[in-house]
């Protein structure tokens, strides 16, 4: 430190309030491509194109049952019977859909105990819930009626696949933990959206058979979204 400062060294420092100060160098704005902000719209993107399939997914059950099929009866059926073959299906997907994309407290989504119940309990629901609501009339001949639950599993599967594809490709590299268990619960949610969509499309709505037919999807799409996780969610 100089020991004799000279005050002639004030004239150096520039008046801040000269109008020469607005030609200082000044730090230029963000810029749009900076960092924080491409961050902000790659998770834009990201939400959009998952709301994007989950509409898509919703359009594709809607359009098989406008275009390829639907039960003979579902004029005559009565209100509450529809409904509750929609609603069941839709309570376990609401519950497996929100454990896959639930965020959790540090942003890395739900603890694995936690996906573990909500992976179980959403069949099970839909099990239960089915066996307790659904007519439990004689299935008839034995051949008859699994060649009605084959085909029926083979057109939930479709309705099942076509979901899980969109769900996978939107979640892709998303998941930073537990990726296998969440694309889990997105392959039960998709099987449950297909067997509300069987609920419109087959006429036999026996526990047992609904059961089989529509609701095995369910776990069927759990395993195969669990394949999924580690190689395609995982980020």
């Amino acid at each position: 430190m100089r020991s004799n400062p000279s005050l002639d060294d004030l004239a150096a420092i520039p008046d801040p309030f000269d109008d020469a100060a607005a030609s200082w160098p000044q730090r230029p704005p963000p810029a749009v491509g900076a960092p924080g902000n491409a961050a902000r719209s790659t998770r834009s993107m990201r939400h959009q194109l998952r709301y994007a399939a989950a509409a898509a997914a919703i359009l594709y059950e809607i359009a098989w049952v406008v275009f390829v099929e639907r039960r003979a009866d579902l004029a005559a059926l009565p209100a509450s019977r529809i409904a509750l073959g929609l609603l069941i299906p839709w309570v376990a997907l609401a519950v497996a859909l929100r454990a896959a994309v639930q965020r959790g407290a540090i942003g890395l989504g739900a603890s694995t105990n936690y996906l573990r119940t909500c992976l179980l309990l959403s069949p099970c629901f839909f099990a239960i819930a089915t066996w307790l609501v659904a007519p439990h009339a004689p299935a008839g001949s034995t051949a008859l009626f699994w060649n009605r639950t084959a085909v029926c599993a083979s057109v939930t599967a479709i309705l099942t696949a076509v979901p899980l594809g969109l769900g996978v490709l939107a979640f892709r590299r998303a998941f930073v933990a537990a990726s296998t268990w969440r694309t889990a619960l997105l392959g039960v949610a998709c099987g449950a959206l297909a067997a509300s969509t069987m609920s419109i499309v087959c006429q036999d709505g026996r526990a047992l058979h609904v059961l089989l037919g529509h609701g095995t999807m369910m776990v069927i799409g759990g395993i195969v979204g669990a394949l999924f996780g580690r190689h395609i969610a995982r980020a």
